[in-house]
């Protein structure tokens, strides 16, 4: 079994950097509040043509490669490999690295689908270009915009979804950084390709502001919660660490169900739609957005939360018992296993 002191070996670093993460990513939002407007006004006047048309095509819509396709095609073989992974017969080199596919697909999920749209939806922020055409009003990264779902689901500014899916990169940093063994070659190549994420965040980011398609502020926001949720489900929710130690203990992973990773990642994603359908719930009732669901959302969402928010927890609760457990032998395992507890 896995001791209590190995297993909370890397709390004390985790809450150290998620304080100081998120302590410097609340202090520069409040920041940019007085300079937001004022930057990317800036950034579209010294705009630099060839970069944000090319970060703004891409090969999936018939416009050439584009900035966000290396991503793409990033995602797409950490997913088959992740997939492979899970199969039978699989090499014990990949199975070893599942926990870490496993990671940067949820990292994936969670922060370029789940954070991105949910964000939009909610907020609403009104985008640059509308906002100095005298469309629409501006309103800073903290209030509800004038938009609404019911006007289309791609119309709002906050936070950045190019930034946040090309910031994904970072994961495998992560890996690279923090996985063990660490070898100084590793360590190298982590460093080089988190600078090399963050420099290509960097230039999606200001394109996308000199496009005036983003404030400054979705910039920023998208780039700090994704690295903060990155960190929280590295230490927190997989808890990467420990399966690692598990498998250099006992030499493979304890009994879950196939791709236990996507199934927590669906709970989750279904928490946040309930939370959503709360929040816009209260937002159309307060703020005056008429919907004819408007009186069932608040209903809808409470239920969700409590109904998939619970079943997210056991699930946690049920996967961390499974890493703090010895193998079991296939003979001894009760009809009460994690395949159906999840």
């Amino acid at each position: 079994m896995i001791s209590k002191k190995t297993a909370m070996g890397p709390k004390p670093k985790y809450n150290y950097y998620l304080l100081m993460m998120s302590f410097t990513w609340l202090a520069g939002m409040l920041a940019l509040i007085p300079v937001d407007y004022a930057w990317t006004v800036w950034l579209r006047k010294h705009r630099v043509r060839w970069l944000d048309h090319w970060m703004d095509q891409t090969l999936f819509e018939g416009e050439g490669l584009g900035g966000s396709d290396p991503v793409i095609l990033f995602l797409i073989l950490m997913v088959l490999l992740y997939y492979i992974a899970w199969k039978k017969g699989a090499a014990t080199r990949l199975i070893a690295w599942r926990p870490h596919l496993g990671f940067i697909v949820f990292t994936a999920v969670t922060t370029s689908v789940m954070m991105v749209h949910s964000l939009k939806w909610v907020m609403g922020r009104a985008r640059p270009s509308l906002v100095m055409k005298g469309v629409l009003p501006f309103s800073d990264w903290f209030q509800f915009g004038p938009h609404f779902i019911t006007q289309g689901i791609y119309r709002g500014s906050l936070p950045s979804g190019h930034t946040a899916q090309v910031f994904i990169l970072m994961a495998l940093a992560y890996v690279l950084l923090l996985s063990a063994p660490k070898f100084k070659s590793q360590n190298l190549l982590g460093w080089f390709w988190g600078s090399l994420s963050l420099l290509y965040t960097l230039l999606m980011g200001l394109s996308r502001c000199m496009k005036l398609s983003h404030w400054v502020s979705d910039v920023f926001f998208s780039v700090g919660f994704s690295w903060i949720l990155m960190h929280l489900i590295y230490y927190l929710l997989l808890r990467i660490p420990e399966q690692e130690e598990y498998y250099r203990t006992h030499g493979r992973f304890p009994r879950l169900p196939a791709v236990w990773e996507l199934r927590l990642c669906v709970l989750l994603l279904l928490s946040v739609l309930s939370a959503m359908a709360l929040v816009l719930g209260i937002r159309s009732i307060f703020w005056g957005a008429a919907w004819p669901l408007q009186a069932l959302l608040p209903i809808m969402g409470i239920c969700g939360l409590c109904y998939f928010g619970l079943r997210f927890r056991l699930g946690l609760k049920t996967i961390r018992s499974a890493f703090r457990q010895p193998p079991q032998d296939p003979q001894t395992i009760s009809s009460n296993s994690p395949d159906e507890l999840i």
